[in-house]
């Protein structure tokens, strides 16, 4: 097979995670979290991966004078996704 699956990525919660911020393009900590019904220590373990490759940018604010992280996917992220995506696909078809 000439195409590879990224490393990153290819790991069902980061799966997860790297498709709903493709669609969202911005999540916060707490809808992520509940929406993919993920514990603290697989987002923060998942994450952490996600951001030292450069495909999700985290932001860090107060709002309310509550502490709020939201992610958002990077323009290297959504095309490494789409480059997943393809590879799937490029390896379902094959005969």
């Amino acid at each position: 097979m000439k195409e590879e699956l990224d490393r990153i990525i290819h790991q069902p919660v980061r799966t997860k995670i790297m498709a709903y911020l493709v669609n969202t393009r911005t999540c916060d900590y707490t809808t992520l979290k509940k929406t993919l019904e993920l514990s603290d220590g697989h987002m923060s373990t998942h994450m952490k991966e996600l951001l030292e490759s450069g495909y999700v940018e985290m932001e860090k604010a107060f709002v309310d004078n509550k502490p709020k992280t939201t992610y958002k996917i990077t323009k290297e992220g959504k095309k490494r996704f789409a480059e997943y995506v393809n590879a799937l696909k490029t390896l379902i078809s094959m005969k």
